[in-house]
Parts: structure tokens; C-alpha cells; sequence
């Protein structure tokens, strides 16, 4: 028996996406960003039947291929801007930008032909960044496109087109980790203490004393190499004792949060704090 059979082809299509990244997370998306197109932007769109689709870590735009877009008053450069919202509590602390939380982002593409970074650098930095009476993490997104006619415009605007996809590559901040031990009960003797891995290849332990901003005296640790701030981190610290063979005392040392990481501007460090209690 014959079955029917159906193709179903679609008057749109994608042509532009705006991606954003960051390595500090596992999955390298960044994700829950703020889009929204200006005014003037939502009546081009509507003037070229674009529609605008978010994605989880930026957006798309899918034009409508119609034979009335060829026509020579769509063609030209179309100048489109984009408003981004950065609402991650902790995004300054694990990202390598100037520590304020008064910056806007800059951000434009040089051409309309082929997939780029929409900063100049490998990764955001400095240069993409001013400074605003406004507060918050924001930023905009000019993207200057059909400047050969290939979408608008001309014959070509009919043809089915290559995706530009555009992106947008944050870094993680460097960390130094600082663990922070405290006890309730009797004081602690720290000179048979030590931190060492899961194959017990290094002992640290030069421990130092500091008082806390609330007045509590802490025994710390410096893990004196800088590291990428991660969603997950691979090496495994623990807390162990020096003690005669009958006894074994061994504490798996939390890993970092990104909240608990601070900048110290006499050393200009950023400091990845982990306090254990013993």
C-alpha cells in the first residue's frame, strides 16, 4: 500500500545568531543574559519580516524569504542594535573584566560575510568596556549587515544563504584559593597539619593566622598558584595530620564558590576563599 508522502519547506530561515560564552562554566554558555532589540531595531524587523528567536545563551534572527525583498528599496546596510542585561549575582567575580559594577559592553561586528568575534582580542576585555553612572552589568550589540545586498535587496535575497554566526567569548578571572580553618572548641595546634593531594605528592603547610572582618581569628593557607575560576574543578585537597600510626585524620577540602572570591586591592589579587570548620 502507497503512503503519502510530504516535504515541508520553510519560508524562513536563519541568518544572523549571536552566541555569548564563558569557560567558567562547564558547558561554556553563558546563559540567562537579558535581550532585547531597541525601537528602532523592532521596526526593521518588522519592516523585513524578521523574527527574533532567544536561544539559551543569546539569539537568532530568521528572515522570511520573499520574492518583494529583492526589490532595490531593501537594499542598502541595515544598522541593527541590541540591549543585553547581565543578571548573574556573581558574574564580576568570576569574570575577567575591571571590578566594577558600573560598566557597559561595546560590542559591533566588522563584516557581514562571515562568522567573527564581536570583540577584537580573543577575550573580552578592557577595550569592550566604559564606564557608566548606571548601575549593573550591560552592555549593547550593533551589528551592521546586507552591506553586499545578500539578504535584502537583490536576487540573491532569495537564495537560501549561509547562517553568520557571530560571537562573544567572556574569561574566567584568575584565582588564588585560600583556605580558612576555624574550631569552636579548644585551640588547634597546626604544626602537624598539612594539605596534600589524593596521592599524597606535596605537603603544604605553612599556615598563617589573620583576623576576620566579624573579629574571628582564622588559621589559612595560601595555594599560592593562580587558577582559572570553574564551574568544577578536577584536583581533589585534603586537610591531614602528622600523628603516631594508630590514628588518621584526613578532610576533603571543599571546593571554591564564586561567591566567596574578593579582591584585595594592597596586593591586587583575587582571593577564592573556602572557610572549614575542625
Amino acid at each position: 500500500m502507497l503512503k503519502n508522502k510530504y516535504n515541508f519547506i520553510s519560508s524562513f530561515s536563519r541568518f544572523i545568531s549571536v552566541n555569548f560564552y564563558h569557560n567558567f562554566y562547564k558547558d561554556t554558555l553563558l546563559k540567562g543574559l537579558e535581550i532585547t532589540p531597541d525601537e528602532n531595531t523592532r521596526k526593521l524587523l518588522k519592516n523585513h519580516s524578521i523574527l527574533i528567536r532567544y536561544i539559551e545563551n543569546g539569539f537568532t534572527l530568521v528572515s522570511k524569504r520573499d520574492p518583494k525583498f529583492e526589490d532595490a528599496n531593501f537594499a542598502g546596510e541595515i544598522e541593527l542594535y541590541f540591549f543585553f542585561k547581565i543578571k548573574d549575582s556573581f558574574f564580576l567575580n568570576i569574570t575577567d573584566i575591571p571590578y566594577t559594577n558600573n560598566q557597559k559592553f561595546i560590542f559591533k561586528n566588522t563584516q557581514d560575510l562571515a562568522n567573527e568575534k564581536l570583540h577584537l582580542n580573543h577575550f573580552v576585555d578592557q577595550k569592550n568596556t566604559q564606564s557608566t553612572d548606571k548601575d549593573g552589568l550591560f552592555g549593547e550589540i550593533c551589528l551592521n549587515i546586507n552591506s553586499k545586498n545578500q539578504f535584502f535587496g537583490s536576487e540573491v535575497a532569495r537564495e537560501v544563504s549561509n547562517e553568520i554566526i557571530y560571537s562573544i567569548h567572556f574569561n574566567a578571572r584568575k584565582v588564588i584559593f585560600r583556605y580558612n580553618f576555624f574550631s569552636t572548641g579548644s585551640v588547634i595546634d597546626f604544626k602537624k597539619y598539612f594539605i596534600t593531594d589524593e596521592q599524597d605528592s606535596f605537603k603544604l603547610n605553612n599556615f598563617d593566622t589573620r583576623i576576620l572582618a566579624n573579629g574571628m581569628s582564622v588559621y589559612f593557607i595560601l595555594i599560592e598558584e593562580e587558577t582559572l575560576a570553574s564551574q568544577t574543578y578536577i584536583k581533589k585537597l585534603y586537610l591531614k595530620k602528622d600523628d603516631d600510626f594508630l590514628t588518621y585524620f584526613s578532610i576533603f577540602l571543599p571546593y571554591p564558590k564564586p561567591n566567596t572570591i574578593n579582591y584585595d586591592s594592597m596586593k591586587n589579587v583575587y582571593f577564592n576563599d573556602v572557610f572549614v570548620k575542625i
